[in-house]
């Protein structure tokens, strides 16, 4: 069911079976079907655990995520206003490198960031249509 080629390992995997919300959590889900040829992953922490609830909880679906940031650039006309958005995306995601990994679908862009992205773009070019290289539905494996 799932890709653990794509699961990157610091991403927490929940072993608690007794959680009221393993079976909507995507975490517990991807932890129980790991194959056998995985010993090691991070996993949860217990202290995550408290009044019910679990801090580290993600509910088990699929969003559309997306790769590659070049095609935002592809509507907005102003050469200043691109340099712009450029100089704050890397702002925004932290570093040269970063924004890098994200332009060139390195790094999957999960709906939130998507957004903070639309929102900076349209803070430059307020009427330009944002898309972005490619869109896909899969579960989130981008936050911890």
């Amino acid at each position: 069911m799932f890709d653990y080629e794509k699961i990157p390992f610091w991403w927490a995997l929940c072993p608690k079976s007794d959680c009221e919300m393993a079976e909507t959590c995507l975490r517990h889900q991807v932890c129980m079907q790991t194959p056998q040829k995985y010993k090691r992953w991070t996993c949860v922490l217990p202290n995550n655990y408290h009044d019910g609830g679990c801090d580290s909880y993600q509910k088990m679906e699929k969003v559309t995520m997306a790769q590659g940031i070049a095609a935002i650039y592809n509507n907005v006309k102003s050469r200043e206003a691109r340099s712009q958005i450029r100089y704050a995306l890397t702002a925004h995601l932290g570093s040269k490198g970063t924004y890098y990994r994200y332009k060139y679908g390195e790094r999957l862009i999960n709906p939130k960031l998507q957004q903070e992205i639309i929102d900076i773009v349209h803070r430059f070019a307020p009427d330009v249509e944002v898309n972005f290289d490619k869109t896909f539905e899969d579960y989130d494996f981008t936050g911890l």
